[in-house]
This record gives C-alpha cells, structure tokens and sequence, in this order.
C-alpha cells in the first residue's frame, strides 16, 4: 500500500512539472525566479522522498544496521 500511494505521489509530483513547465519560460522578475527555484526544489525534494520509499531505502539501512550488531555481539562473545 505504501509504495503504491508513493507512486501515485511521485506520477502526480510530475504531472504537476508538466502542467508548469510551459509557465517557467515567461519568468520576468527576480521575485519569479525565486519563486520558481522554490518550486523546483520542492519538486526535487517530493520526488526523492517517494523513490526512496519506492526503493525501500530505510529498510535495507536498518537490515544493515541488525547485522552489524549481531557480528559485534558474536565477536565479543569469542573474545
């Protein structure tokens, strides 16, 4: 379920892109420009958050983390 709704937000995150793109060409101000480059980096910021819960990025660091411990545990009982 979650990587479905991640999926979803990421395919929303750039149908929204697609709709403002033709927009961005008409920036005229500074004040549009900054507001632009806001709007980028939240773009950037949403679309790495769903691919990272679409590649289960937490998971394999904790998984990691687990073995770790164990091999410390394991070390420290044969010594």
């Amino acid at each position: 379920m979650d990587k479905r709704n991640a999926l979803l937000k990421l395919l929303m995150a750039f149908y929204f892109l697609y709709l403002a793109l033709p927009s961005i060409r008409e920036m005229t101000t500074p004040a549009s420009s900054i507001f632009w480059a806001a709007w980028i980096v939240f773009f950037l910021l949403v679309a790495g958050a769903n691919i990272g819960t679409l590649l289960d990025i937490k998971k394999r660091q904790s998984v990691n983390l687990e073995e770790y411990s164990e091999n410390k545990r394991i070390f420290l009982k044969q010594n």
